[in-house]
């Protein structure tokens, strides 16, 4: 090979390293945001405005002895749907067959969720929030 060609070569891998650099920096997503969410929500998945795959279950974290009204897309949610561990305090919801939903529909998702401490002084509550299917 001539030295004009490996120049060329070194040359097109500089512009490509520099352009994958480029398109990295513009391109990229700041998941790091902090989620504000109530002080009685341990955590909530997937979280707000994420975008997540049609196989997701809604994930709900409360402090033991609380129960929940679980709301998607302006529908209730039965409670005899809903998987709840009562020893974590974990609310486990997915679309399935003979349920209100059988499957995510593509696009937005709004979920509602109010709860109430079962045991003990009252502590009421609710909190909304939406992210998306992908299709």
């Amino acid at each position: 090979m001539k030295k004009n060609t490996y120049r060329l070569i070194f040359l097109s891998l500089s512009l490509l390293l520099v352009l994958t650099i480029f398109v990295g920096v513009n391109f990229y997503q700041d998941n790091d945001e902090t989620i504000e969410l109530p002080s009685v929500i341990e955590g909530i998945s997937p979280l707000p405005n994420y975008q997540v795959p049609q196989q997701t279950s809604l994930e709900i974290n409360l402090p033991v002895d609380y129960e929940i009204v679980l709301i998607v897309n302006n529908y209730i949610i039965p409670s005899s749907e809903i998987l709840n561990v009562e020893a974590t305090g974990v609310f486990v919801w997915k679309p399935g067959p003979n349920k209100t939903f059988e499957n995510w529909n593509p696009g937005e998702q709004n979920i509602r969720i109010t709860w109430n401490k079962i045991v003990g002084l009252p502590d009421v509550g609710e909190f909304s929030w939406k992210f998306y299917i992908n299709n």
